[in-house]
């Protein structure tokens, strides 16, 4: 599928810090698409190994490649708004630079919103079950899925995602200070006021290993409750008070009582195994949420970053 428009129709985005070990395979997964029409940006945020040297390489061997080498560290999801305002199409893809794509993923991804204009954006998720692909969800449909019926929709990581660029900085991009957290936030963000669609699963590979940022949270107590907690302070501080919450009242109130009664179950679990600090730190947090005090949550990222989009 080739294109003549004078811009890439599709921003393919790898963020890269010191992944040496998966960068080439990454890359060439993504440049063996079906779909011709994109260019592959390439940002690596002062990676200390081959990283710069492997993905120069690409650069020089194929033009749809760019890379953009950062002076310092920016961290995860700043590195991500910050490829995003370098991008040239009418949609984001992102791929992590430790994972791989699947030839017919950009396609599969690019046609349902092509013929969709009205979603933001695209997941390629195995959730809901009976229905047919690609099936789009309206913003209540999208918020009664993933906390009504359970599907967790908006757990997917942006591996999964292919996102309408103008939506996307019309909400000013990623949050800061979210952490592995912000990809959760933005579909929750963007479902409150655009449609979103499912399509096809098994589109990508997501590869886990200790050094990637969801298995340094996972392993490190502390860092894994206060993003729990963060995370629950937004939807019940934030979300669900919002006047474009696009859930019933007795929904909201249902999914209200939801949450406290896990964050409960999860400090149960924590004193049972004797992660007393934790307990202790997860319940002032939840005890703030329930009065509505807490205010240390991620700060919206301000739209005008991108306001000459």
């Amino acid at each position: 599928m080739i294109s003549n428009s004078p811009l890439p129709l599709i921003s393919v985005l790898v963020t890269v810090y010191n992944r040496e070990d998966y960068l080439a395979e990454c890359l060439t997964s993504i440049l063996a698409s079906t779909f011709d029409d994109f260019e592959l940006l390439i940002v690596d945020d002062a990676s200390s190994d081959r990283s710069v040297e492997i993905a120069r390489d690409f650069e020089v061997s194929d033009k749809r490649v760019r890379l953009h080498i950062n002076h310092h560290n920016l961290g995860d999801y700043p590195n991500r708004n910050y490829a995003a305002e370098l991008a040239r199409g009418k949609y984001l893809k992102y791929v992590d630079s430790d994972d791989l794509i699947k030839p017919d993923c950009l396609e599969k991804l690019l046609q349902p919103l092509e013929e969709h204009p009205e979603a933001a954006y695209a997941l390629s998720y195995p959730q809901p079950e009976n229905h047919s692909r690609p099936l789009l969800l309206s913003p209540r449909e999208a918020y009664e899925t993933h906390f009504v019926d359970h599907q967790g929709i908006f757990s997917s990581g942006p591996l999964l995602a292919m996102i309408r660029a103008d939506r996307f900085y019309k909400m000013g991009g990623f949050r800061s200070g979210a952490r592995n957290m912000g990809d959760t936030i933005l579909w929750m963000e963007l479902s409150m006021h655009w449609p979103m669609l499912i399509v096809e699963d098994n589109l990508t590979w997501w590869r886990q290993h200790d050094g990637q940022e969801y298995g340094l949270m996972r392993d490190v107590g502390l860092d894994n409750s206060l993003t729990h907690c963060k995370l629950t302070g937004l939807l019940l501080i934030e979300f669900l008070v919002a006047s474009t919450c696009p859930l019933s009242l007795s929904d909201r109130k249902r999914v209200r009582r939801r949450t406290y009664a896990r964050n409960f179950e999860r400090i149960l679990w924590h004193l049972r195994h004797g992660r007393f600090g934790i307990a202790r730190f997860e319940l002032w947090w939840t005890l703030q949420n329930l009065l509505g005090l807490h205010q240390d949550l991620p700060t919206p990222s301000t739209p005008n970053r991108f306001k000459e989009r």
